[in-house]
């Protein structure tokens, strides 16, 4: 036990990187259950889902620099580091949006309970509304894969 605690890990990329991609995953698998049974329960949790994969991203996003200044010179990051940014950065732009539809969405049916609101009667769990914070909430997941994929290729890929 003591060997573990002799090391450390000088960057806090490698840490942060899963966050986001199994929190945006959760939130995936929960939005295909609120498309389907337009609960808003799934709703709220897919929003939950969501925003914190938002703040994984942010902070993944955040730790990267200084990992890639760490790993230049290094064949295969050189060649994929700017691809994994540029993923990276329409991974975060994808959480972004949808932690904002489906905050809006969540925001307006609560506000939209209370008599007199000029959202009264409008209900965030429609089809059209599902489907579309739905697609968002898919798209973050698949971009968050996409970008991951391209990182564990840098640091696990070997030439075939």
């Amino acid at each position: 036990m003591d060997t573990v605690f002799r090391y450390h890990i000088p960057e806090l990329h490698p840490l942060a990187v899963h966050f986001p991609i199994a929190l945006l995953a959760a939130a995936a698998l929960a939005a295909i259950v609120w498309m389907t049974w337009g609960a808003p329960f799934w709703r709220r949790v897919t929003c939950l889902l969501a925003m914190l994969g938002m703040m994984g991203a942010l902070f993944a996003w955040f730790t990267g620099e200084s990992m890639e200044e760490q790993a230049e010179g290094v064949p295969i990051v050189d060649e994929l580091v700017d691809l994994h940014e540029q993923m990276a950065f329409y991974a975060l732009i994808a959480a972004i949006l949808t932690s904002v539809a489906l905050g809006l969405l969540t925001w307006i049916g609560r506000v939209g309970q209370s008599q007199g609101s000029r959202f009264a009667g409008m209900n965030p769990d429609r089809l059209p509304y599902r489907l579309g914070a739905g697609f968002l909430v898919l798209a973050a997941a698949a971009l968050v894969a996409w970008a991951g994929h391209i990182g564990a290729t840098m640091v696990w890929g070997v030439s075939g």
